[in-house]
């Protein structure tokens, strides 16, 4: 009984430290409910904050709080007469003060998942799972098995892939909906997603910039 005691409870141990790092769940901006809009010289704009935390990503979510970055979904609908360019022709403000959005790469690099940080994990290879068993108050059999030399490269590994897919993940989202510099034509609708600093939850408006 002892020794199925102790598999059962070395067992949880190893599904509950695999659990550590997390798989990211896109954020597929044309699927979400807008409710915060505006209009300025013909260019409807639709905006979502706390996107992560809606679509699962808690781990992240806790790196965008901690790190004072906001991952924002944006809908833009030119109704203008002309071609438009965000960043060039029409820019995003927080009153009256223009939003400067990160690129890509230094969004994920602010909000990523540690890779290395599952490293410690290793330390689990020196961990053994002990048996003992006794009879009339004496010890009759003892049985000491190494599993930590397969726990702690397992879980190690484990974790270190699940997080860089992740962060991968993550970076080609950004990528995918990066919709700085990018022309939009007459009637179009272009969805994106922009991380920005230190704005906690202002509201958004676009303009048309000189």
């Amino acid at each position: 009984m002892k020794k199925t005691i102790s598999r059962i409870l070395a067992f949880t141990f190893v599904i509950i430290l695999s659990g550590c790092a997390a798989t990211y769940r896109p954020i597929n901006p044309p699927t979400l409910i807008y409710n915060s809009h505006d209009l300025q010289a013909g260019i409807g704009l639709s905006y979502k904050y706390d996107v992560l935390r809606e679509k699962g990503n808690k781990k992240f979510a806790k790196k965008e709080d901690k790190k004072g970055v906001k991952l924002i979904a944006i809908k833009v609908t030119n109704y203008s007469d002309s071609v438009i360019n965000i960043g060039k022709d029409f820019a995003f403000f927080a009153g009256q003060n223009q939003i400067f959005p990160m690129d890509p790469m230094a969004t994920k690099e602010s909000i990523k998942q540690i890779v290395p940080g599952y490293l410690l994990y290793l330390l689990l290879t020196f961990t053994r799972l002990n048996f003992t068993k006794t009879e009339n108050g004496m010890i009759t059999e003892q049985e000491s098995y190494p599993i930590g030399l397969v726990l702690g490269p397992a879980i190690t590994i484990g974790n270190m892939a699940v997080a860089g897919t992740a962060n991968t993940n993550l970076l080609r989202e950004l990528y995918e909906y990066n919709i700085l510099n990018r022309d939009i034509q007459k009637g179009e609708t272009v969805f994106g997603i922009i991380g920005v600093r230190d704005m906690g939850y202002s509201p958004i408006s676009i303009k048309k910039v000189k």
